[in-house]
């Protein structure tokens, strides 16, 4: 994977809540780029053949909360008219300077490609697992010895928060590997059913267990052994 597709993945975790000029600072201010709106074609499929390429920005203050963003228009791959109706198109094919992006604040928009070359000194580095936290408690700890002690920290500080730009796959895939598997004589540790074994729980309370399991990631059931071992 080229460095660009794994920003481009970083960035996207962040959906629904990413904005035009949030994008643009996510990706270290690269322009031209381009994105769509609704990519899952939320409210009309007419939105999964549309996207805009951005190549001006001024930042937010007499702009306005998110300031304003520039480019054009494009449909089914090719550059066109925003609307059917002239009137209502806030670009049109053959427009040769960007036009201003309506909704450019609003969330929900999805990074499809970066066109242009980072601007030297200010490219965004995406964090992986052997990189260290700046901030907080964990402070100059690795990624990796943190999702050792404390999945529900890297859990608020990357995934949830949105804060970092990390190589937010990698990241899962690693926690998804440390999580051992409970056996039918493992021991519950807390709970209303503290020091009673997952054997004993699946026979008196089988909901108990499926519930824990929706709720912590960490509890995860071998359901195969669990339903074996309770036919012996």
């Amino acid at each position: 994977m080229n460095n660009n597709q794994k920003l481009i993945d970083a960035v996207n975790c962040k959906f629904p809540q990413n904005n035009l000029t949030e994008i643009y600072y996510n990706i270290g201010r690269i322009l031209p780029f381009t994105a769509q709106r609704f990519p899952d074609g939320r409210v009309s499929d007419w939105y999964r053949n549309q996207y805009v390429q951005v190549v001006k920005v001024e930042p937010h203050g007499r702009f306005g909360k998110y300031g304003k963003v520039y480019g054009y228009y494009f449909r089914n791959g090719e550059r066109a008219d925003s609307s059917d109706s002239p009137e209502n198109s806030w670009c049109k094919k053959d427009d040769t300077e960007p036009k201003e992006i309506p909704c450019c604040g609003c969330g929900s928009w999805f990074l499809l490609d970066i066109q242009g070359e980072p601007i030297e000194g200010n490219e965004v580095k995406v964090l992986g697992l052997d990189d260290i936290f700046t901030f907080g408690k964990y402070k100059d700890r690795t990624i990796k010895e943190v999702i050792d002690t404390d999945w529900n920290y890297v859990k608020w500080a990357i995934i949830d928060s949105q804060r970092l730009i990390a190589d937010i796959d990698a990241i899962v895939e690693y926690h998804k590997g440390k999580i051992r598997i409970l056996q039918p004589d493992d021991i519950i540790s807390f709970g209303k059913y503290k020091g009673k074994t997952l054997h004993s729980v699946f026979l008196t309370d089988f909901q108990y267990l499926k519930w824990m399991e929706s709720q912590n990631p960490d509890f995860k059931v071998d359901w195969d052994k669990l339903s074996d071992f309770s036919q012996e």
